[in-house]
């Protein structure tokens, strides 16, 4: 806001957030942060509307999410996690039904860190080739 005025205040969040992202409609956004929790929050009224503990990645709650992505149809976020464990960090990347907090899937990422991810927006119609 131009000039500094807080808007609205979301509590919920028990440590520091470390990403954020928008839902495609712009009346929700997700955060994740070092409670390990990922949160589906209200832009408007400043509710939590979900909660997915852990990353919802088979529930496990060693894992903590860097990054986030909503799908284009904003059905679905993607969650890039990691752990680190006896001085293997380990990577994966859950993708979590928004509507019910159901991880759909898990990726693990065996050579690279994850630090950002994003959907590819889907293709016109028209500019498939046909075979």
């Amino acid at each position: 806001v131009a000039n500094g005025t807080e808007l609205r205040i979301f509590r919920g969040a028990t440590a520091p957030i470390r990403c954020v992202v928008f839902s495609p409609d712009g009346y929700t956004f997700a955060t994740s942060g070092n409670d390990r929790i990922n949160r589906v929050w209200h832009v408007c009224t400043g509710s939590c509307l979900k909660e997915f503990r852990g990353t919802s990645v088979a529930e496990d709650h060693t894992f903590g999410a860097r990054s986030l992505a909503y799908s284009p149809d904003g059905t679905v976020i993607a969650c890039g996690c990691y752990r680190n464990h006896d001085d293997v960090r380990t990577h994966k990347v859950g993708i979590l039904d928004v509507s019910t907090g159901e991880c759909v899937r898990s990726i693990d990422i065996t050579e690279e860190r994850i630090i950002y991810l994003a959907f590819r927006p889907p293709l016109p119609r028209d500019s498939i080739p046909s075979s």
